[in-house]
């Protein structure tokens, strides 16, 4: 078995040389200097020259419509995640409801520029203190928009 393992690394070796050296020559054809001899110094003929152009268009990353996901994990403990999403600039507060609706904690209350957030909680109030085991709600404002999610501390 031993033997069939070395083998078998050492055909594998040989095989990624053979492609290595075999690209060589076509690595030269791909990579030729421009034609214009003013450049040559800049672009010897053993170099490779590639250019990246990257076209970032702000609109293509950003989310299309607001939401609010699941938190994860859930139920947890001690803490957990949310995940939300802005396709606009907007003033956002995210806060953190007991089953009686008092609220318990205020994780963002600020104006945010668009795209994807995430906040973490802690399972503790605003006082610092933790919370019990128990249902829990968490409800974001953003611009015109509200959701409400309701996640479970487990202790």
């Amino acid at each position: 078995m031993r033997i069939k393992a070395s083998c078998i690394l050492a055909a594998l070796i040989v095989f990624a040389l053979g492609l290595t050296v075999l690209s060589f020559p076509l690595l030269s054809l791909w990579a030729k200097p421009p034609p214009d001899d003013s450049l040559q110094a800049f672009y010897p003929a053993s170099s490779v020259c590639v250019t990246v152009v990257v076209v970032s268009d702000k609109s293509e990353s950003l989310p299309k419509a607001f939401s609010l996901s699941q938190n994860y994990p859930n139920p947890f403990n001690p803490e957990t995640v949310i995940k939300y999403t802005l396709p606009e600039d907007c003033h956002v507060e995210l806060t953190i409801y007991n089953i009686l609706g008092r609220k318990v904690k205020t994780l963002v209350n600020e104006y945010q520029d668009a795209g994807y957030r995430i906040a973490g909680w802690d399972s503790r109030g605003d006082k610092g203190d933790a919370v019990a085991s128990g249902i829990y709600f968490y409800k974001i404002k953003a611009g015109r928009y509200t959701d409400v999610k309701k996640m479970v501390v487990l202790k």
